[in-house]
């Protein structure tokens, strides 16, 4: 028994030598068929678990990429990509207000993976809290109004200003100001300044990267009178008529008020005060004077003001209406045209003064010819006229029909001649023998013959017979 035992367990080893020699074996296949190979791979750094209510101030760079080198067998890890690991900034057990180091967790998402090393292991992490604070809004006042005015209590719009950021820059902040600047103003002053925060120790503080309600404040300053001291405005005393063919476009006067003082009673009778008389009779131009106001008794001026009066006199824009016969330019020689119809309308528009003083010939129809052969053509008029501020409204027709031909030669109408049979006439023997007409009186015969044959014999100078 003793025998079998040892045989058996001399067996075993054996046996266990034998299993490790062939597992030894079959290792050395496999890697020389798949051999273990390391790659190298970046991933993306994916921050998760950060608190409500919180504001990451630390990393700045929420994109950064995670470097690791990984081993295993070359079909396994050939094909992978990035998307087949992770990488983790766990910031759900970070305190608040602190900074520290965390570390940053790489896994695989597929087996027989092994990570060599990462690159960085762990990251700076600083968390806030998220705060808000309502920031009260102050005004400074600097300059003053005009004489005899005072400024009222400034109305702010907001009153406070919403700050929300990391609690560290939110808590230090005590007020904001805004800063209006006056200069001898007469009316409400309405400005939006830009608002500056200050600290508890009253220096100015950052508010970059903080959220703001609004980043400018509507400031209104009332301006009141003061008593014995009234805002009057200035009218302006006209008297006359522009020049014929002009208008009175406007009037102006700078300042439109001015500043004047007496008792209150008196104040509040009047609502306005009135310049000197301006005579603006015959006028054609625009003009800017200086004048002075006529104050009634007991008002005076609290201050010494020049006043000028701006008047804009302009001349009556009209139209004017003009029939013209065009005139043909450029006519071919040996042609002759007809145009259809005679005369064209222009219609002009300008200044009455300088419309009323064109003269007939200022204002010319052209039509240009240049080149054309005979034939029917539809031109259209050209008109020319002085540039006086003047400008063309319309033409019309706007086209004219113009009919070019030939001029025909005139040639002479040769009137047919008739023959006219001879009338014997027997005279005495005493007298040479030959018929002659030059003393015969054979007229009447011969109208008759004219008359009874349709002939005209009214050219023919004589007849003669051998």
């Amino acid at each position: 028994m003793i025998k079998f035992i040892r045989s058996l367990l001399s067996n075993l080893a054996t046996l266990l030598l034998s299993f490790i020699l062939a597992v030894i074996i079959w290792v050395n296949a496999v890697q020389t068929e798949d051999p273990i190979q390391s790659r190298f791979l970046q991933i993306p750094l994916e921050i998760v678990g950060q608190p409500q209510n919180s504001i990451l101030i630390t990393p700045t760079n929420l994109n950064q990429t995670i470097q690791i080198v990984i081993q295993g067998p070359a079909s396994i890890i050939t094909p992978l990509t990035s998307d087949d690991f992770s990488a983790l900034l766990d910031l759900s057990q970070l305190p608040l207000g602190d900074t520290i180091l965390a570390d940053i967790q790489v896994q695989a998402k597929v087996p027989n993976v092994t990570i060599l090393s990462q690159s960085p292991e762990q990251l700076e992490v600083h968390l806030e809290q998220r705060v808000s604070r309502d920031i009260p809004v102050v005004a400074e006042i600097r300059g003053s109004v005009a004489r005899g005015l005072a400024p009222g209590d400034p109305l702010l719009d907001p009153p406070v200003i919403t700050v929300s950021g990391p609690a560290s820059q939110v808590e230090i902040l005590d007020f904001a100001r805004v800063t209006i600047f006056l200069n001898n103003n007469r009316e409400t002053v309405i400005d939006t300044p830009q608002p500056i925060f200050y600290d508890k120790q009253g220096n100015v503080a950052s508010v970059r990267g903080l959220e703001l309600s609004t980043e400018e404040v509507k400031v209104t300053i009332p301006v009141n009178e003061t008593a014995g001291f009234a805002e009057k405005f200035i009218s302006v005393d006209l008297t006359g008529e522009p020049a014929p063919g002009y208008r009175l476009l406007s009037v102006k006067v700078e300042p439109s008020s001015v500043l004047v003082r007496g008792l209150p009673t008196r104040l509040e009778d009047i609502t306005q005060v009135q310049t000197e008389p301006i005579d603006i009779t015959g006028l054609a131009e625009s003009f800017t004077q200086q004048v002075t106001v006529n104050l009634p008794p007991g008002i005076t001026l609290a201050e010494v003001e020049e006043i000028f009066v701006t008047v804009e006199i302009e001349p009556i824009l009209t139209t004017g209406i003009y029939n013209r016969a065009p005139v043909l330019q450029g006519l071919g020689e040996g042609l002759e045209a007809i145009i259809t119809p005679k005369e064209v309308r222009v219609i002009l528009f300008g200044p009455l003064p300088v419309l009323d003083a064109l003269l007939d010939e200022e204002v010319q129809v052209t039509i240009d010819l240049f080149g054309l052969q005979p034939g029917t053509y539809s031109l259209e008029p050209k008109v020319s006229f002085p540039d006086r501020g003047i400008e063309l409204r319309s033409v019309q027709p706007s086209l004219v029909t113009v009919e070019i031909t030939e001029v025909v030669s005139p040639t002479e109408v040769i009137t047919p001649t008739a023959v006219l049979p001879l009338i014997p006439i027997r005279l005495p023997r005493s007298h040479p023998t030959h018929t002659s007409f030059a003393h015969t009186n054979f007229s009447a015969p011969v109208a008759s013959f004219a008359s009874e044959s349709g002939l005209d014999i009214r050219s023919s100078r004589h007849f003669a017979l051998k």
